[in-house]
């Protein structure tokens, strides 16, 4: 087994259904569960939830991402789920975070950049559209940290 850090990106459509407090009451049970677990399994990463999609970054060992990405590929709250990136990495972006998290309520700018890259993931093309969602992203997560808007959760 390779000790390499790998990046896995993806995008999926949100397959929950109800008003949008059971959405976000869905949206937490995700994070909750995610942040124990990726912080026992060593990945970190970032949740971005937009438009009815969700995108996401995981970084970690290979294997482990490939489970995990096996369980989100069968939970029943996601559908579409599309790989943008798997790829060995220097370093990670998002080393701080279980698993960050940028949602509809938040009130950001790139959020607009980022809705227009999901919603039409048929089209997303990975090394063009895809990668400059991550970076958005990235930026975004940074940004908020360094202004104290979000927490690190590692537990």
């Amino acid at each position: 087994m390779s000790d390499h850090l790998y990046s896995l990106a993806y995008f999926s459509r949100n397959a929950m259904t109800g008003p949008p407090e059971v959405i976000e009451a869905g949206i937490s049970e995700i994070l909750q569960v995610a942040r124990e677990k990726n912080r026992r399994a060593g990945v970190t990463g970032a949740l971005l939830y937009s438009g009815g999609c969700f995108a996401q970054v995981l970084e970690g060992q290979q294997a482990t991402l490939e489970d995990l990405f096996e369980t989100i590929q069968y939970d029943p709250r996601h559908d579409d789920v599309t790989v943008l990136h798997f790829h060995p990495i220097e370093a990670r972006s998002f080393a701080g975070w279980s698993m960050a998290y940028a949602g509809q309520a938040d009130d950001m700018r790139e959020q607009a950049v980022a809705a227009n890259a999901l919603a039409t993931p048929g089209e997303i093309e990975t090394e063009a559209q895809g990668q400059g969602f991550l970076a958005v992203l990235t930026d975004y997560i940074r940004r908020s940290e360094q202004a104290g808007a979000l927490k690190p959760a590692q537990g």
